[in-house]
């Protein structure tokens, strides 16, 4: 996962110097899976998930490839940096939960991502009320794949795969039928959590970024 600023609404130009790419790419020896470029207000979030025993060293590896390096270069006047200038653009990952089978086995899965914001300080208070969470039921009652939290610059970033299309319906559920476990955790995650724009904020799917672009390699 990467992250820059929007300042402008890029996203088509984005697009097309990705889909370039992984036409001309043939990305089997890489194990990547599948690509996913998401919007939220002033921030791009870059997914990709990499399959196999080695993929977090693909995952390394791909960031220096001669073909990444040309689609940074073209980036660059597109997407700045989020943080400080020279500052590391991948957000570090605190918390997973992972069903059975593994992601990276499956097809057809959309990443829904939620963006807050969140302190340093509570990050191992957010992580274990999750963990509490996942060790129940609930998540396989929702749909949920897998779970992924990151922090970046204070920002807060909940990953959560299901299968077939966008969650954000999934969630709008999970609201209504109002499961003890799903209110709870809510509840308990107020305090720690804060909303990325409250100036903006209408409804839950007001924290739930736009994909506004998909790869996924063929079987």
């Amino acid at each position: 996962m990467s992250v820059g600023r929007l300042e402008r609404d890029v996203r088509d130009e984005i697009s097309e110097i990705f889909a370039d790419f992984d036409t001309a790419t043939e990305h089997g020896a890489s194990g990547l899976r599948r690509r996913q470029l998401y919007a939220y207000y002033d921030i791009f979030i870059h997914l990709q998930d990499f399959t196999g025993e080695n993929a977090a060293a693909a995952a390394r590896d791909a960031v220096e490839g001669p073909g990444t390096a040309r689609v940074r270069e073209r980036l660059a006047r597109l997407v700045p940096a989020y943080g400080p200038a020279g500052d590391e653009d991948r957000p570090t990952a605190f918390y997973h939960w992972e069903g059975e089978p593994p992601v990276d086995k499956e097809t057809g899965l959309h990443t829904t991502v939620i963006v807050n914001r969140v302190a340093d300080e509570v990050i191992p208070e957010v992580a274990r009320l999750f963990g509490g969470l996942d060790a129940t039921g609930f998540p396989h009652r929702m749909g949920t794949r897998r779970r992924q939290l990151f922090a970046y610059q204070g920002v807060y970033f909940h990953l959560q795969d299901f299968p077939g299309e966008d969650g954000t319906a999934v969630i709008g559920q999970a609201w209504r039928e109002a499961d003890p476990r799903f209110v709870q955790i809510c509840a308990d995650l107020d305090p720690l959590v804060k909303k990325y724009a409250p100036e903006r904020w209408r409804s839950t799917a007001d924290q739930i970024a736009t994909r506004f672009y998909h790869w996924e390699a063929a079987e």
